[in-house]
C-alpha cells in the first residue's frame, strides 16, 4: 500500500492525483490512499478508481479557548487521527509526505510502519510568502533535523532541487515537474472568453487565470493595464483574496475584465481564446523566485504564448522553447510590453507553439518519477 498525506481536502490537487494515477497504473502498489482533511459539504471517502481512495479526517474543533489554541488542538488531532488511521491499514509499503508541515507526522508513521518515506515538496517549503520571523526559523530547524529520515528527496524543478541539495548536503534530490497533461488538440478558438466579458474579437486579450492571491502579479498588473490603450485587455480569471480588488478596477477601468473561475474541464475552452497567457510572479521569497507555475504548462498548452517574469526557471523554459517572453516583474516593463506587443508578433509565438513537438506533458515527467521508486525497490507490474 502506498499512503500519500497532505493537510488539504483534496478537492483539486493536480499533482498528488496524477503521481497516484501513474502508480496506480504502473501497478507498483495495490491500493493507494490519499488522506487529507474534512471540510463542510465534502465526503469523508471518496474512491477514485480501483486502486485509489481519497480519505478526510475530521480535526476537532473547539470554541473553549483562543485562536491559536484552537488551531493547535485541530492540528494536532488531525495528526493523531491520521496517525491511527494509517496504522489501521495493514502493510503500508511507502508514504508519501507532501509539505513540511505535516512532515513531523510522516517521520513517525516511517518508524511506526517501517514505510520508505518520500519527501514530496511542492516548493520550497523553508522560503515561502507565508513563512517569516519565527516561523521560519522553526520551518528551518525542522526540515534540516527530518529531511534525514527520508528515502527520497522529490522537488518541482532543477533550481530548487539545487537549493535542497546545497542546503542539506544531500546527495541526490529528485525532480519531478508539475506540469499538466497536454491536451491531444488544441482547443479551437470558440470566442467564450470574449464573448463573455463582452470584448471585440479585433483587440488582444491577456490572460491571468489561477489563484488571485498576493505575491502572484494581480496588483501590478493591474497598475500597468490601467493606462494601456482601449484595445489592450486584462483578464483576471480565478478565485481568491484579490477578486474584489480587481472587480473594483473592472468598475474603473473598460479594459480590466474580471471572469469567476471556471470548472477544470472548461478551463482551456477558456484559455485558448487569449492571446498571451500572464505568469508575472514577483519577487517577494525565494520559493516564488525560482518557481515554475503549473500555469506557464497550461497556456502553453491550449496554444496560448506566455510572458513570465525574468526568473531562472521561467526565463529558461521561455529560452529553451520560445514560447513566450520574459519580463520584469513591475508595472512599468509589464505597460511597455503590452503597448507595444502587435497581433503580428503574438501570432508568430502562437504558430511556433502549434508546429512544435510538446516535450512538456506529465508522460515525460512519469520517467523520473518511476525511477525514484525503482530506487527505493518498487516495481512496475503494468497488466497485460
Amino acid at each position: 500500500m502506498n499512503v500519500h498525506i497532505y493537510p488539504s481536502p483534496f478537492t483539486n490537487e493536480s499533482r498528488i492525483l496524477k503521481i497516484t494515477s501513474t502508480l496506480a497504473r504502473k501497478g507498483l502498489f495495490r491500493s493507494i490512499v490519499m488522506i487529507g482533511k474534512l471540510e463542510p459539504g465534502l465526503q469523508p471517502r471518496e474512491t477514485v478508481d480501483d486502486r485509489r481512495v481519497i480519505v478526510r479526517l475530521p480535526p476537532i474543533r473547539v470554541d473553549l479557548f483562543g485562536q491559536p489554541c484552537r488551531r493547535l488542538i485541530a492540528l494536532v488531532s488531525w495528526y493523531w487521527r491520521v496517525f491511527r488511521h494509517v496504522k489501521g491499514l495493514g502493510r503500508v509499503a511507502s508514504i508519501n509526505c507532501h509539505s513540511l508541515p505535516v512532515l513531523p507526522l510522516c517521520v513517525l508513521l516511517k518508524r511506526a510502519t517501517g514505510a520508505k518515506l518520500i519527501y514530496d515538496t511542492h516548493e520550497l517549503e523553508t522560503e515561502t510568502i507565508g513563512s517569516r520571523g519565527l516561523r521560519r526559523h522553526i520551518s528551518k530547524f525542522v526540515e534540516r533535523l527530518l529531511i534525514r529520515y527520508a528515502d527520497a528527496v522529490c522537488v518541482v524543478n532543477d533550481s530548487i532541487a539545487r537549493w535542497y541539495r546545497d542546503t542539506y548536503r544531500l546527495e541526490t534530490v529528485h525532480v519531478v515537474k508539475n506540469v499538466p497533461d497536454v491536451l491531444r488538440a488544441v482547443p479551437p478558438r470558440t470566442g467564450a472568453l470574449r464573448t463573455a466579458l463582452g470584448i471585440d474579437s479585433r483587440d488582444m486579450v491577456f490572460l491571468y487565470q489561477g489563484l488571485l492571491s498576493v505575491g502572484r502579479g494581480i496588483a501590478l498588473l493591474l497598475d500597468a493595464f490601467k493606462d494601456c490603450p482601449a484595445d489592450r485587455h486584462l483578464v483576471c480569471m480565478g478565485y481568491g483574496e484579490l477578486s474584489t480588488l480587481i472587480q473594483k478596477f473592472a468598475r474603473d477601468y473598460a479594459n480590466i475584465h474580471y471572469h469567476p473561475a471556471v470548472p477544470p474541464a472548461e478551463i482551456p475552452r477558456y484559455t485558448a481564446d487569449a492571446d498571451v497567457g500572464l505568469s508575472i510572479i514577483e519577487d517577494v521569497c525565494l520559493s516564488y523566485r525560482l518557481s515554475l507555475p503549473n500555469k506557464v504548462f497550461e497556456y502553453v498548452s491550449c496554444g496560448v504564448p506566455v510572458a513570465v517574469s525574468d526568473f531562472p526557471e521561467m526565463a529558461a523554459f521561455i529560452d529553451r522553447s520560445g514560447f513566450g517572453w520574459k519580463l520584469s516583474p513591475d508595472p512599468d516593463s509589464v505597460a511597455d510590453f503590452v503597448r507595444t506587443l502587435t497581433p503580428e508578433e503574438a501570432s508568430r509565438v502562437k504558430q511556433l507553439i502549434a508546429s512544435s513537438e510538446k516535450q512538456f506533458s506529465w508522460q515525460y515527467e512519469e520517467k523520473p518519477l518511476l525511477a525514484m521508486y525503482e530506487s527505493l525497490g518498487f516495481r512496475t507490474h503494468e497488466p497485460r
